[in-house]
């Protein structure tokens, strides 16, 4: 008998274990969706009222160095069971298959290449594969459940010519039946590069190229195939798909420093630019540039420093469809995405003077009020501005506060929101924030939350399923939950 209830224990526990949290999510991408919103409008397990009861549940050594946001899938087959993963890439092009529950490392995928990475996986549509950068100049589609490499049409698919000098930076992303990727140069900004977006259709392989420079030759670039250099897409958002189904899945990347021409006849050249692209790469449906482009190529202050935020739809403005865009010359930028012009310079809406150059991904939030919200991460500090719109129909950021919770050597983190809370990654804290008010409602530095992180870069939270993960510059990964 007591071998019978040890047997039906065993079977409760391995059933248990299968069970997922109420509307339990996916993490698929960096920002939580195709977006890049960075708000996970599912979570409702962390409250206001909870989130000061986080304790780190698990921390583990990566082995080297991930410097990047890992992603998550809540529903992966694992043997005979169902497991929660999680998955990041470290700078030397290994990405990790992770068992989100205990923080056991399942598997491992390396890649090998003369340089390192900072992207981020994305995931099928599936849930049973990702797709995974590599220091090889090509994006990998492996078994979510093994990391076995899956051969599939047009995978592993080639992102560069010139891997030594033209960097896969920023994180991956998937929408529209298609893998989006962005390339720019390493550190340094020696060249031969050229910036560019590459999309890979997932059900034929089929490949389009959109280069940042030379914009008429649509093949990967090679050392001499464009007499001009640099525009590098290395923001952490990448490329960003607009989630409005009336622009059709256009996908918008910020270029850096590089040679504008493209207002001039036969111009083909979009260095500080947002680029409004079809979702196949096909068409450049339109482009804004500062009007000061000179200023920002010849001081290597890129625009592209950060990726186009989309805001909300707003039904009772005058421009209801509107992105930000911010960079390292420390203005934020308010822009009508529904009349990009071909190109556009100037034109702004709105131009904000940060505290700083912009280098993070700013987070969107909707509020309960039906308010459009974005925080911004900087160094020292993290800023929230609402979105307001007159009874004249103009929208404008009001800056609503500013938090000094925290500080890192690096340039700034990304926020990620979920359910009202704001939580941001620095040197050796991640810190949660009340979205509405900026008071600080939890710190994983505090004694009773156990272990906190080291230092970060560009490692940055998710917020999933009552649970957060974050990186750091030590080659931890830590995860904190209620219990």
């Amino acid at each position: 008998m007591a071998k019978l209830f040890s047997t039906l224990a065993a079977v409760a526990g391995l059933i248990l274990a299968t069970l997922l949290p109420t509307r339990a999510t996916d993490w698929p991408v960096f920002g939580y969706d195709p977006a890049r919103s960075s708000f996970n409008i599912a979570e409702h397990t962390l409250t206001i009222g909870n989130v000061h009861k986080l304790r780190a549940r698990w921390q583990i050594s990566l082995g080297s160095v991930a410097d990047s946001t890992p992603i998550f899938l809540q529903k992966v087959r694992i043997g005979r069971s169902y497991q929660q993963m999680l998955y990041q890439t470290t700078l030397s092009g290994e990405t990790l298959g992770i068992e989100a529950s205990s923080g056991r490392i399942l598997w491992r995928y390396a890649t090998h290449g003369p340089n390192y990475t900072h992207s981020t996986p994305a995931a099928d549509p599936s849930g049973k594969a990702i797709y995974v950068p590599g220091v090889d100049g090509k994006v990998h589609k492996l078994n979510a459940s093994n990391g076995h490499e899956i051969q599939a049409a047009g995978f592993p698919a080639r992102i560069t010519r010139m891997s030594s000098s033209e960097a896969d930076e920023s994180p991956l992303n998937v929408a529209n039946g298609y893998l989006y990727a962005t390339l720019s140069g390493y550190n340094g900004d020696a060249p031969p590069y050229d910036g560019h977006v590459v999309s890979v259709n997932l059900s034929t392989g089929a490949e389009t190229i959109f280069n940042s420079l030379c914009a008429e030759d649509r093949k990967l670039p090679g050392p001499h195939s464009c007499s001009q250099q640099r525009s590098g897409i290395w923001a952490r958002g990448g490329a960003v798909v607009d989630p409005d189904s009336s622009f059709n899945g256009r996908i918008y990347a910020v270029t850096g420093n590089g040679q504008f021409d493209a207002n001039k006849t036969g111009g083909e050249n979009y260095g500080d630019t947002v680029l409004a692209l079809s979702a196949d790469l096909s068409d450049l449906l339109g482009s804004y540039t500062p009007t000061d482009y000179l200023q920002l190529q010849q001081g290597d202050v890129d625009l592209g420093s950060t990726s186009a935020t989309i805001l909300p739809d707003q039904a009772n403005s005058q421009t209801p469809w509107m992105l930000v865009q911010g960079g390292k010359d420390a203005v934020l930028k308010l822009l009508n995405r529904a009349a990009l012009g071909s190109p556009q310079v100037g034109g702004e809406l709105q131009l904000i003077d940060l505290p700083a150059g912009l280098f993070s991904t700013p987070a969107v939030w909707t509020d309960a009020s039906n308010n459009a919200w974005i925080f911004l991460g900087f160094s020292n500090v993290v800023q929230a501005y609402k979105l307001e719109t007159n009874g004249s129909g103009i929208s404008q950021l009001v800056g609503i506060w500013q938090s000094s919770a925290g500080s890192t050597g690096g340039e700034g983190t990304s926020p990620a929101v979920a359910n009202g809370i704001v939580f941001v990654a620095f040197d050796d804290a991640i810190v949660a924030l009340n979205a509405l008010s900026g008071a600080e409602l939890w710190t994983s530095a505090a004694g009773s939350a156990g272990k906190t992180i080291g230092p970060v870069h560009w490692q940055s939270p998710i917020v999933v399923n009552g649970s957060v993960y974050c990186s750091d510059q030590n080659g931890n990964l830590t995860a904190y939950g209620l219990h």
